[in-house]
């Protein structure tokens, strides 16, 4: 097939296209809408050594991970979600609360999901908190001078709404338009029916020489 016979494909069953990809924007909008809506929320803490130190350094990178596996533990997440008065189990918070260290920035940068977005704030709030009464404990613990300190840069903010929409609509658009120019040539190659003058030649590889034209009663 030549590029004007693809071009005449889709000319041709252009409905089918458009139906494909009608349908799959109703199918994501519809879906979109029979998820719950969750907020997402994220806190971001700075890591610091108190001195200019390498080995110091090494230690805080080492620890950025030790810092979130004392906080992602259900027992200690229900306990906050208890403090700040949800009645929301840890185990469930386990689900929805996601802390990411990140040593090459000195960052550990909290995201937490919820129905409301004041719980998802609170929520990341609380276990930025957490973490950085953990850190001065096992300061406390520490001989000499050389402390690892964790403060907030960026207190809980609203940063995703679950689920989008406009993008799940756009990409069921594009998905249908996709499979409905598949589905096109699909049907086309399964249809042998010789329709016209370029159908015939096609089949038979010879050159029309002349047509009987047809005459309406």
């Amino acid at each position: 097939m030549q590029l004007r016979d693809y071009v005449s494909v889709l000319i041709k069953r252009w409905w089918v296209v458009a139906l494909t990809a009608l349908a799959a924007v109703v199918a994501a909008y519809g879906v979109s809408k029979t998820i719950p809506q969750t907020f997402r929320a994220q806190a971001v803490y700075l890591a610091l050594a108190n001195q200019a130190d390498n080995g110091l350094n090494i230690v805080l990178r080492n620890s950025m991970n030790s810092y979130r596996e004392l906080v992602l533990q259900p027992n200690v997440l229900d306990q906050i979600s208890q403090n700040l008065g949800m009645d929301i189990p840890g185990e469930r918070w386990m689900a929805d609360v996601n802390i990411q260290p990140r040593p090459d920035e000195q960052k550990i940068v909290i995201e937490v999901d919820a129905l409301r977005l004041e719980q998802a704030q609170a929520m990341a709030d609380a276990v930025g908190n957490r973490i950085v009464a953990e850190v001065n404990r096992i300061n406390a613990t520490l001989e000499g001078t050389a402390r690892i300190n964790v403060q907030s840069i960026q207190p809980a903010r609203l940063i995703a709404i679950r689920p989008n929409t406009r993008i799940n609509v756009l990409a069921g658009a594009i998905l249908g338009l996709v499979i409905g120019v598949l589905l096109a040539y699909i049907l086309e190659y399964l249809d042998d029916t010789l329709k016209s003058t370029g159908d015939v030649e096609r089949f038979t590889g010879l050159t029309t020489l002349g047509a009987i034209p047809t005459v309406d009663k």
